[in-house]
């Protein structure tokens, strides 16, 4: 399975979001909130236009949303329908081990994400059944010491 369609973007935004106060997260003004909510949809838009390129045997379609800080990235896989709790268990965990660290990394210096960037990596099947999510923000980062 590919995860990092939007990977590229991620660090490109990481390295020219272009402001460097220090203001957490919770004490930020409308006009910085409106900020990184523009820096998410920049992302959002520049990941879709490289939506075309080949995906991988298992992904069927891709396409990223922005909702306020959050940039959605959202996966319809071919996989079987009604897959077992514990096979989609085991690969989403196995998909987070991947895809965490990837994230922490492209985004370590980045201010937009220490001021609420964050990501959600979204997996349904052609069936239309949510396989599971992957939520990454800095506190996921700083929680596994990342």
């Amino acid at each position: 399975m590919k995860v990092s369609n939007g990977s590229v973007y991620i660090l490109w935004f990481a390295l020219l979001s272009g402001f460097t106060s220090d203001v957490s997260a919770q004490s930020l003004t409308p006009a910085q909130i409106r900020q990184i909510e523009d820096i998410a949809k920049k992302i959002v838009i520049l990941s879709n236009k490289n939506k075309s390129a080949p995906l991988d045997d298992m992904t069927v379609s891709f396409r990223a949303v922005a909702i306020a800080r959050n940039v959605r990235f959202e996966y319809v896989l071919r996989v079987k329908k009604g897959l077992p709790f514990n096979k989609i268990k085991e690969w989403l965990d196995a998909s987070r081990a991947e895809v965490v660290p990837q994230v922490c990394a492209q985004n370590a210096d980045n201010p937009a994400f220490d001021r609420g960037l964050s990501y959600t990596f979204a997996y349904s099947n052609t069936y239309g059944e949510k396989l599971g999510e992957i939520f990454v923000d800095q506190n996921t980062c700083k929680s596994l010491g990342l």
